[in-house]
């Protein structure tokens, strides 16, 4: 079964924590942060497991485990810019890409957008999840972010770092 596609989008502005105010964020600490979400997207999400597969400099195939599915998620960094990923539905349960883009509406001013493309979940007739889902997505989000700023704030003591 074919399902139709879902896509939407937010975006996140940049504000630095209290700790951090008077330094900002540099696109460079802002980049590696998404960075590391990507890297480590169990960090942001219990119940999610991710092991990683290496291909060159900016890609690296996540393969992603919750419940009993599994998923290959195959990103794509452009530096500083954004980065892609995509589940590939032909191939996999699910067909989901996302791309997480660092915006700069004025100099050294920062936001982050999530564009997302992924199957729908809600059926005709039925509940309107898909309106659920974006108001987890953005949760997620917005959750994510906020300690990423914070990792920066404390000068980014994590073992994953």
């Amino acid at each position: 079964m074919i399902r139709p596609l879902l896509h939407f989008d937010h975006v996140i502005p940049i504000k630095p924590t209290a700790s951090a105010v008077g330094s900002g964020i540099s696109r460079a600490d802002l980049w590696k942060a998404l960075v590391f979400r990507a890297r480590y997207p169990g960090y942001f999400t219990p119940g999610l497991d991710c092991t990683l597969q290496p291909v060159d400099d900016t890609r690296f195939v996540r393969i992603i485990s919750f419940a009993d599915t599994q998923l290959r998620d195959e990103v794509t960094l452009t530096p500083h810019e954004h980065i892609h990923s995509i589940v590939d539905g032909r191939h996999q349960p699910m067909h989901a890409e996302c791309r997480v883009s660092i915006e700069e509406p004025v100099p050294g001013q920062f936001a982050v957008r999530f564009c997302y493309r992924r199957d729908s979940i809600s059926e005709h007739g039925g509940l309107d999840a898909d309106e659920f889902l974006k108001s987890a997505y953005l949760d997620n989000d917005r959750e994510a972010m906020t300690r990423l700023l914070e990792m920066i704030a404390e000068g980014w003591v994590h073992p994953h770092s």
